[in-house]
């Protein structure tokens, strides 16, 4: 694999020249501050770009469209990078070296995202109805999010951990905002994303320098846009925060989170700790609490790496949650006193590795990985250095720097009651 980084019309172009794969895979990412005015309306537009475009008027048409090129497949989506909100395009499609058949496949569909990306600047009153449909959608979707008792547990966790923080929204947006957003509101935030959001176009594949060529007809910017990548900066107190709230459900959902402080901890040890201490089938927390003590039907913990935020997630019988709660902070201090195997530490090293790698089997996975490099201006021997230097110490350390700030459950029963310990 060949990584080459230059500009072309302003953007930032990672080529990833790899034989692994017959297919290539482009993606167009934006990024800019998660702001809860514009999360809604950036879901919205990007559902709508991804279906419609001013040569492709319906999605019928563009689907056939892309059928044409050996099912050629485009997708969107949003997620969360720090203190980021980044919208996604990506475009899967046949490489033409293995097709017997005149089709210059790399140019066309490099034409065909110009079209995707600039048909925003030409909405009118006609595509009004359109947006309604992709409103009542987004709509739907956030509602079927919501169905989810866990889904409802971790949003709750959000709002009460980060209540003064934005770090309490989610990329998708909220669904109180989605009725008020009109075509003027989609249109402004099409502009700015193409103007003021930093732009990054990776490829994956076999590509020749001819095909990198035919990416300049993808966009073309006046400026080179840089932003800052960060964190939120959370503040960490000795109080820790205690919310419960009841609903008719058949199983509690308790949640309790953790802030690191990122000054004082190695972030590559915290993704090790992470996966120690409840990030895989072999940690603390599963072992201990579900398989041996039966204490949850489901556990783990999730670690936010940029943001320096660490849940441990449970499934429990109502009764059972102050004792979960218990065990999870026992195997915590476990960690801070050092009592974890040599070889246990080494295994789950392994494992990262091994899962990074493993990533790299895909096209999304390659270019998930380089992208996030790329935030962090680092390369893939940087990651693997980091990890050599992640020793027994530097765990013990993470997790000595590891505060409980927020434990918030959702369990059955009909009453309501918070506290502040």
């Amino acid at each position: 694999m060949k990584i080459n980084e230059t500009t072309v019309n302003n953007i930032p172009i990672i080529d990833i020249r790899t034989d692994k794969f017959k297919t290539f895979t482009i993606r167009i990412s934006f990024r800019n501050t998660l702001d809860e005015k514009t999360t809604t309306v950036r879901n919205i537009l990007s559902r709508m770009m991804v279906k419609r475009t001013k040569k492709l008027r319906t999605e019928t048409e563009l689907v056939q469209f892309l059928a044409k090129y050996y099912g050629a497949h485009l997708t969107e989506g949003t997620t969360k990078r720090g203190d980021s909100h980044v919208v996604n395009f990506t475009i899967e499609f046949a490489n033409e070296r293995f097709i017997h058949e005149d089709l210059n496949i790399f140019n066309d569909l490099c034409e065909f995202l110009n079209d995707m990306l600039t048909t925003p600047f030409e909405y009118n009153e006609e595509w009004s109805a359109f947006l309604e449909q992709e409103k009542r959608l987004h709509k739907n979707k956030l509602s079927l999010l919501m169905d989810s008792s866990m889904q409802r547990a971790y949003i709750n966790m959000l709002n009460i951990m980060f209540k003064d923080e934005p770090n309490r929204h989610m990329s998708f947006g909220k669904i109180e905002h989605i009725d008020s957003i009109t075509l003027d509101d989609i249109m402004r935030e099409h502009k700015k994303m193409m103007k003021e959001d930093e732009m990054v176009i990776l490829v994956v594949g076999q590509t020749s320098d001819e095909e990198v060529e035919s990416l300049k007809k993808i966009y073309s910017r006046d400026n080179y846009v840089k932003l800052p990548y960060h964190g939120f900066d959370g503040q960490i107190t000795n109080v820790i925060n205690y919310q419960t709230d009841y609903e008719k459900i058949e199983q509690a959902k308790t949640i309790l989170g953790f802030r690191i402080e990122k000054k004082q901890a190695d972030m590559m040890s915290a993704r090790i700790f992470n996966r120690m201490f409840g990030g895989s089938a072999a940690s603390y927390l599963f072992m201990n609490l579900r398989e041996k003590l039966s204490l949850a039907y489901q556990i783990h913990s999730e670690l936010d790496i940029k943001n320096g935020v660490l849940f441990a997630i449970a499934g429990v019988d109502f009764n059972r949650v102050k004792e979960t709660e218990i065990h999870v902070m026992k195997e915590l201090d476990k960690f801070r006193n050092g009592e974890f195997t040599e070889e246990f530490l080494e295994e789950s090293k392994n494992q990262f590795l091994s899962a990074r790698l493993d990533s790299m089997d895909k096209p999304k996975g390659v270019i998930a990985t380089l992208y996030g490099h790329f935030l962090a201006g680092v390369d893939f021997e940087y990651v693997d250095e980091q990890l050599s230097r992640v020793t027994r110490e530097s765990v013990i350390n993470v997790a000595k720097h590891t505060h409980l700030d927020t434990v918030y459950t959702l369990t059955g029963g009909e009453t309501n009651e918070s506290e502040t310990l």
